[in-house]
């Protein structure tokens, strides 16, 4: 039980890798408290919960008051927070610089980038009454090499790195570590869509194979890492843009 008596924050908690850490650290003792935008997956999540150890808000957590009342109703559960996983995200693709709208422009950075920050911002307080805790914010390998027809996209996983690095900077004064993760292609319901845009995995040069590079990860693959960033093991780890990502940045075509 290696989260046993932490109380971990989680967005995105509904669905792909949100979902899958959510239900891992649970499973590990951990205390979760999750919050995404697809209320009907959030709540049959928590339904199925055999562990006790899981709740769910629906939460648009672009929205202030939405992040405010999360990570209230989240202090009120579980009494404070050790830890925090930021996974909610939206992968726009298709379209170069000219011919994305302002609208999916402000869209994409609303969701992957604000989003982290307020609630960052609302958690804090949190972890410093704690004594210290963890941040874990999923960034993207598109945040070092990219793919054409994401700008969107890679801008704002480039930002959450540097935004990572800066909290851990100025609050490691509060024993508090962020980190973030970059994260390579997952089964995920918003990742296959993108693999069935571009057609088909195999054009993008990925893999299901188990025995191949840049293979396509299982969503548990990417928690258990995040697991390992929020642990006590990790306790030397902070301000780092974690490859987990199956060896994709490190091939060269």
């Amino acid at each position: 039980m290696m989260f046993a008596g932490k109380n971990i924050f989680v967005t995105g908690a509904a669905t792909g890798i949100g979902r899958a850490t959510a239900c891992y650290l649970a499973a590990e003792g951990g205390h979760v408290f999750g919050a995404g935008l697809d209320g009907d997956e959030g709540r049959e999540l928590a339904a199925s919960d055999t562990t006790g150890r899981l709740a769910f808000r629906e939460s648009d957590l672009t929205r202030e008051a939405d992040v405010q009342a999360a990570v209230a109703a989240a202090k009120e559960r579980l009494g404070g927070l050790d830890a925090v996983v930021n996974c909610a995200g939206i992968y726009p693709t298709g379209k170069r610089l000219e011919e994305v709208s302002d609208e999916e422009w402000d869209r994409t950075i609303a969701v992957n980038l604000t989003a982290i920050f307020r609630v960052c911002r609302a958690t804090l307080p949190l972890l410093r009454a704690a004594g210290g805790g963890s941040i874990v914010n999923i960034a993207s390998v598109h945040a070092d090499a990219t793919v054409p027809g994401v700008p969107a996209y890679a801008a704002t996983k480039a930002a959450v790195v540097g935004l990572s690095r800066q909290m851990a900077l100025d609050y490691a004064v509060d024993r508090i570590r962020v980190n973030a993760l970059l994260v390579g292609s997952v089964a995920t319901r918003m990742t296959l869509d993108g693999l069935e845009a571009a057609g088909g995995a195999e054009a993008l040069g990925l893999s299901f194979e188990p025995n191949r590079i840049a293979r396509i990860a299982n969503p548990s693959e990417i928690a258990t890492a995040i697991g390992f960033l929020i642990s006590d093991a990790a306790s030397f780890v902070t301000g780092s843009a974690m490859q987990v990502d199956g060896g994709l940045l490190a091939r060269l075509l």
